[in-house]
């Protein structure tokens, strides 16, 4: 009930209303596997011949087991994890159209309620606040209620609260709105870690840097979107048209299992079965022969204090850094490319600070977001060549040297080439750090440590539109020195992680220190 009778907005009806989306148990269990074709007899039959032991001989009735990490590299790559990377794939392109809206719609939002440097760069600064407070949280609720369940929460805040900004009737519900909206997009990465969870280690860093091709679909989609809807019907619609594709996720979620790995870490060993039977049903494969296997060590999920055990103190202090001055930079140029542009035209013209994106504006910033394409053959190649931790430092190393060039003066095409770089390089990066953060910590609080981890990143978030927004309005090499200075700090954080996951399985505990 929303009790209109009380509330007389449609905005504030709207917000209360939401209290009935996170209300988690019953989408948890009217969500939970269901699959169209059922099971056979044959399917019942083998799941019972392949039930799990708990790894003592004297109660296996054969000396054959497996772990779930032999299963799905026994299983291999195919049609199942293709249609779980569709689906993550999406929610990531919704996201980066609610996050490419900061960038195209500050300049109009200046002009449509007067706005200065500082409440402009306010607006982008609320949604990664919510993102950082909630990315923590969304964390440890994934490892406790599982990926799945916590997906579905996530895609229907972002999608709700993404509409109800279109009817903002002033500044203080935009920032409240899209505040609510960063809340949601603190649980995005679910997403990536349940794709990540099901894919062979083989296979897994291709994968995953390929699925960076929606978010760089989702942000040139954007850009195209912003230059048609804004001159024409008005930014409102935009709002509303860039909110309504993270809704559209929310039914296929219902087609793709819980993770396995996240099953087998709590304890759920027939329910890790069934998905993993019906993962090579589908792939027309078999599981390895035997038992699947509980781990020797059962640890609790999701508890924060294992991120600073000993095996993963440095890499968490490190990784918290890395995220920090990935986001800062990529956020950093968004934000940038739309306010370089502004700055240029505020020179020709005399209408102070209020001057909309022109036609040639879109068509830079169009081009510069092509490079995030670019970056994806050349992340994929590195990767598994020269190994994770020197990927990460020549990602940041060029992002930091491209950012010090964008202070000169120089024509546009080539202020256009120093932008398209610094997108690709960023945008690497910021693929390479999802998949690094994932392969380093195990199953038991991957996604607790990937929230902690990005929770750092919507800090640095946070403080790059005043950079971006503000200082660079002021002084665009002050500006740029920043960015590039931190980048390449960054870089020498990253050639100097203590774990190398290039070939290095993906562990379930605390206690696996192999590799390392």
């Amino acid at each position: 009930m929303c009790f209109n009778y009380f509330l007389s907005s449609p905005v504030e009806q709207g917000v209360v209303c939401v209290l009935i989306i996170f209300y988690p148990a019953p989408l948890d269990k009217a969500l939970y596997v269901v699959h169209s074709d059922g099971e056979s007899d044959e399917d019942i039959a083998y799941m019972q011949k392949m039930r799990y032991t708990d790894g003592d001989p004297d109660h296996a009735d054969s000396d054959k087991t497996f772990t779930v990490e032999e299963a799905v590299d026994c299983i291999g790559l195919g049609c199942f994890q293709w249609r779980i990377f569709i689906v993550s794939g999406l929610i990531t392109a919704a996201d980066a159209l609610e996050m490419l809206l900061l960038a195209v719609l500050s300049p109009v939002l200046r002009c449509s309620f007067g706005l200065t440097d500082f409440q402009v760069a306010l607006i982008t600064t609320v949604v990664f606040c919510g993102m950082g407070t909630f990315a923590p949280i969304w964390g440890i609720v994934g490892d406790k209620i599982g990926r799945k369940s916590t997906l579905v929460n996530v895609t229907l805040c972002i999608g709700y609260f993404g509409l109800l900004t279109a009817a903002s009737p002033n500044y203080i519900w935009i920032l409240i709105l899209r505040g609510m909206v960063g809340v949601g997009m603190g649980g995005s990465p679910q997403g990536f870690t349940l794709l990540a969870e099901y894919l062979p280690s083989k296979n897994r860093a291709k994968v995953l840097i390929f699925s960076q091709i929606f978010w760089a679909a989702g942000s040139m989609f954007e850009i195209l979107l912003a230059a048609l809807v804004i001159p024409t019907i008005g930014w409102r619609w935009l709002l509303a048209f860039s909110a309504i594709p993270v809704l559209t996720v929310v039914p296929l979620l219902w087609f793709i299992p819980e993770s396995a790995r996240y099953l087998v870490a709590t304890g759920q060993y027939d329910k890790a079965l069934r998905n993993l039977n019906y993962a090579a049903k589908v792939n027309k494969s078999k599981l390895p022969e035997g038992r699947l296997v509980k781990s020797q060590v059962q640890t609790e999920t999701g508890r924060v204090r294992d991120l600073f055990s000993r095996e993963y103190l440095r890499s968490t202090l490190q990784l918290w850094m890395l995220w920090f001055g990935t986001a800062f930079a990529y956020y950093g140029m968004v934000l940038a490319s739309a306010e370089i542009l502004r700055v240029e035209n505020e020179k020709n013209s005399h209408s102070c600070k209020c001057n909309y994106l022109t036609s040639e504006d879109y068509k830079t910033m169009i081009i510069s977001t092509l490079g995030e394409f670019i970056c994806l053959p050349v992340n994929m190649l590195l990767i598994d060549c020269i190994g994770r931790r020197l990927t990460g430092s020549l990602n940041l190393a060029g992002t930091g040297i491209f950012f010090l060039l964008l202070q000169l003066s120089v024509p546009r095409w080539l202020l256009t080439t120093f932008m398209f770089a610094v997108r690709g390089f960023s945008s690497a990066t910021f693929n390479w750090i999802y998949i690094y953060s994932s392969e380093v910590y195990p199953t038991s609080v991957r996604t607790v440590g990937m929230g902690m981890a990005s929770a750092w990143a919507r800090v640095g978030a946070m403080i790059t539109p005043f950079v971006a927004q503000v200082v660079l309005a002021a002084s665009v090499t002050a500006a740029t020195w920043v960015y590039g200075l931190i980048c390449l700090s960054c870089a020498a954080v990253a050639f100097f992680l203590p774990i190398e996951t290039k070939g290095r399985p993906m562990p379930q505990t605390v206690v696996y220190d192999s590799f390392q």
